[in-house]
């Protein structure tokens, strides 16, 4: 394995091919952070969890695992987006938009 050197005589280091650099993609999406809160349903105590998504939908989507509780909410730049509900006798789930 070569190990990177330090050109100090003004060579570049074009000709190294020890460290391939990732290409940067221009059309990569933008990502949002958003923030769940909610209700753990196994411990019943409050967490926080902070990720990245390209939008809501799929935040949603990445939060479809969580062990969610009674309540949970997604904010976003500190702004509730939506809660979660739900029908009591076992009904499923579902979001909330504010």
């Amino acid at each position: 394995m070569k190990i990177p050197q330090d050109y100090s005589s003004g060579s570049s280091d074009g000709d190294c091919d020890c460290l391939p650099r990732p290409e940067i993609l221009a059309d990569s999406p933008v990502l949002t952070t958003f923030v769940l809160r909610y209700q753990d349903a196994w411990f019943g105590m409050e967490k926080r969890v902070a990720f990245e998504a390209e939008d809501v939908a799929a935040a949603l989507a990445m939060m479809e695992r969580e062990p969610i509780g009674a309540w949970a909410e997604l904010t976003r730049a500190g702004e509730v987006i939506c809660r979660r509900g739900f029908e009591p006798g076992g009904a499923a789930d579902y979001w909330v938009v504010d």
